[in-house]
Protein backbone atom coordinates (compact mmCIF):
# COMPACT_ATOMS: atom_id res chain seq x y z
CA UNK A 1 0.00 0.00 0.00
CA UNK A 2 0.90 3.72 -0.69
CA UNK A 3 2.22 5.79 1.84
CA UNK A 4 -0.65 7.96 2.54
CA UNK A 5 0.37 11.68 1.53
CA UNK A 6 -2.31 13.18 4.34
CA UNK A 7 -2.94 12.77 7.93
CA UNK A 8 -5.77 12.42 10.18
CA UNK A 9 -6.18 15.72 11.19
CA UNK A 10 -4.92 17.76 7.80
CA UNK A 11 -6.53 20.73 6.82
CA UNK A 12 -7.29 20.09 3.15
CA UNK A 13 -9.07 21.63 -0.05
CA UNK A 14 -10.87 19.09 -2.31
CA UNK A 15 -12.18 18.98 -5.72
CA UNK A 16 -13.73 15.78 -7.89
CA UNK A 17 -12.02 16.77 -10.87
CA UNK A 18 -8.64 15.89 -12.26
CA UNK A 19 -8.01 18.98 -13.97
CA UNK A 20 -5.25 19.93 -11.15
CA UNK A 21 -3.61 16.06 -11.88
CA UNK A 22 -3.05 16.39 -15.55
CA UNK A 23 -2.47 20.48 -15.83
CA UNK A 24 -0.35 22.89 -14.31
CA UNK A 25 -0.71 24.04 -10.59
CA UNK A 26 -2.49 27.05 -9.87
CA UNK A 27 -0.87 28.66 -6.78
CA UNK A 28 -3.40 30.77 -4.54
CA UNK A 29 -5.42 31.06 -7.22
CA UNK A 30 -7.39 28.10 -7.15
CA UNK A 31 -10.55 28.39 -4.76
CA UNK A 32 -12.86 28.02 -8.36
CA UNK A 33 -11.25 24.61 -8.53
CA UNK A 34 -11.14 23.06 -4.93
CA UNK A 35 -14.50 24.17 -4.01
CA UNK A 36 -14.62 22.40 -0.39
CA UNK A 37 -12.25 22.89 2.64
CA UNK A 38 -12.09 20.34 5.31
CA UNK A 39 -10.25 18.15 7.77
CA UNK A 40 -8.83 14.62 7.08
CA UNK A 41 -11.20 12.25 8.97
CA UNK A 42 -9.65 8.83 8.08
CA UNK A 43 -7.82 7.10 5.24
CA UNK A 44 -8.78 3.90 3.63
CA UNK A 45 -7.66 1.75 1.02
CA UNK A 46 -9.96 0.33 -1.71
CA UNK A 47 -7.39 -2.22 -3.46
CA UNK A 48 -10.60 -3.38 -5.63
CA UNK A 49 -11.16 -0.11 -7.73
CA UNK A 50 -8.70 2.45 -6.38
CA UNK A 51 -5.50 -0.48 -6.32
CA UNK A 52 -2.77 0.98 -3.20
CA UNK A 53 -3.99 4.76 -3.65
CA UNK A 54 -5.27 5.79 -0.66
CA UNK A 55 -8.84 7.20 0.02
CA UNK A 56 -9.51 10.32 2.22
CA UNK A 57 -13.08 10.80 4.31
CA UNK A 58 -12.91 14.67 4.95
CA UNK A 59 -15.24 16.46 6.66
CA UNK A 60 -16.12 19.67 4.84
CA UNK A 61 -16.78 22.68 6.25
CA UNK A 62 -20.44 22.58 5.11
CA UNK A 63 -20.72 19.61 7.55
CA UNK A 64 -21.31 17.06 5.14
CA UNK A 65 -18.73 14.06 5.29
CA UNK A 66 -17.57 13.19 1.23
CA UNK A 67 -14.74 11.14 0.50
CA UNK A 68 -11.88 11.71 -2.05
CA UNK A 69 -8.20 10.57 -3.67
CA UNK A 70 -5.29 11.97 -2.95
CA UNK A 71 -4.88 13.80 -6.84
CA UNK A 72 -8.34 15.62 -5.58
CA UNK A 73 -6.79 16.89 -2.31
CA UNK A 74 -4.21 19.49 -1.96
CA UNK A 75 -2.97 20.21 1.79
CA UNK A 76 -4.25 23.99 3.17
CA UNK A 77 -2.43 23.68 6.87
CA UNK A 78 -0.49 20.24 8.35
CA UNK A 79 -1.76 18.85 11.66
CA UNK A 80 1.53 19.47 13.10
CA UNK A 81 1.90 23.42 12.07
CA UNK A 82 -1.75 24.00 13.64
Amino acid sequence: MAVPRFKVGDLVKACYTFYDYYAFDYDEDDDLFYPWKGIVMAVYYDEKYFGDEPIYEIMCTDGAGRYFTEWELKIVSPVDKL
